[in-house]
């Protein structure tokens, strides 16, 4: 075991003894540590501050983390019906378009068959309402 030798205080009789001088020494001395400590005892209240800070800086931080991470749930839920919706919609529109290329093949038809109507009936002979026969004999079609 390490022997430390404790600091001698000087006492009121060594003081004294130095003269008026020591006594002036001692009272600065004094004040120094009071100093001394009253800046210790500061720094530790600005220390135990700080660290009381960030504690509720950290509470505060997990609570929006806890916060955004429900928004971000929340979000993700309806990204994934919005998702569900578009793809029905796409669906529904492909079939549409489906739908309406029929429709419109169906209207050129019909316009073809008019103009063919159309055609036919300029071919007709006057006055009569039955178009004439076209005759063929059996030799025209011999290859």
């Amino acid at each position: 075991m390490l022997n430390h030798p404790l600091p001698q205080m000087s006492s009121g009789s060594e003081a004294e003894a130095r003269g008026g001088d020591g006594m002036i020494m001692d009272e600065k001395k004094r004040k120094r540590m009071l100093s001394n400590r009253e800046s210790a005892r500061r720094s530790r209240m600005k220390k135990q501050k700080l660290l009381e800070d960030l504690v509720n800086e950290v509470a505060s931080l997990k609570a929006e983390i806890r916060k955004n991470s429900d928004n971000f749930e929340i979000l993700m839920q309806k990204t994934l019906v919005l998702e569900s919706e578009n793809n029905l919609l796409e669906a529904e529109k492909m079939d549409l378009a489906h739908h309406l290329r029929n429709l419109e093949l169906i209207q050129t038809h019909m316009e073809l068959l008019q103009m063919n109507n159309n055609n036919l009936e300029s071919w007709q002979c006057h006055g009569s309402s039955q178009p004439m026969p076209i005759m063929a004999s059996a030799g025209m079609f011999n290859y």
